[in-house]
Order: structure tokens, then C-alpha cells, then sequence
């Protein structure tokens, strides 16, 4: 059976390279808006940092990001601070559906019973 391709990518601060799902790819987009791209898929030039917050700050306080993005000036603190909060909750999401798979709850009908009954 044929192995299935991995894609590879490098995060700018470690300069290690691992797996796409494994990074998280910030993106500058057409008409120069910063996103944290939760998909990977994003239109505009990408950069992959590591599944860790240290390694965003380090991005952030080393120039690293803006100079992978190719920003004419800095970000600003309000920019940096949204793109932060972005970044920790795509390392929550990822942590929680590993792989993207779905997740399911599993409950016996007497419970899903009672849930209904006080919803009444």
C-alpha cells in the first residue's frame, strides 16, 4: 500500500521542519490585513510558526514575523495583541480536535431524557 504525502513546512522561528497540521500558518492578505489562517488555505503570503505561544512572541519581539510577511512597517500593540489571542485559540482548537477529526459526545437516552424534560 502507498504511503500518503505529507507536506512539510518550516516554522520561521525554530526553523525546524515538520508537518503543515502541525504549524500555524498567519497570513498577510490582499489589501494588507493579518490573519491567523485556521484552515491553512488562506489567500497571501504565509508564514508557519510552531504550535507554541513562546514561539509567537518570539516572532513578535525578534522582527522574525514581519520580515517573513514582508511588512512595510511594524504591527501595531492592538494588532499584536489580536493576532495573539487568535494564535492561542487555534492552539486550543488544534489540542482539542487533533487531526480536525469530529468530535462526538456520547450519551444514554435517560440523560438525553432528563436534558429535554428541563428545557420544558
Amino acid at each position: 500500500m502507498k504511503e500518503k504525502h505529507v507536506p512539510m513546512r518550516t516554522c520561521i522561528v525554530t526553523r525546524k521542519k515538520m508537518p503543515k497540521k502541525d504549524l500555524i500558518r498567519i497570513v498577510r492578505m490582499p489589501g494588507s490585513e493579518i490573519r491567523v489562517d485556521y484552515t491553512g488555505k488562506l489567500k497571501g503570503r504565509g508564514a508557519n510558526i510552531s504550535q507554541d505561544i513562546k514561539a509567537f512572541d518570539d516572532a513578535i519581539a525578534r522582527g522574525i514575523l514581519a520580515r517573513a510577511l514582508k511588512l512595510e512597517g511594524s504591527l501595531t500593540l492592538e494588532e499584536i495583541n489580536r493576532l495573539r489571542e487568535e494564535f492561542k485559540n487555534v492552539i486550543e482548537e488544534k489540542q482539542f480536535r487533533p487531526n480536525n477529526k469530529p468530535v462526538s459526545v456520547k450519551i444514554d437516552k435517560s440523560q438525553l431524557i432528563k436534558l429535554t424534560a428541563k428545557d420544558d
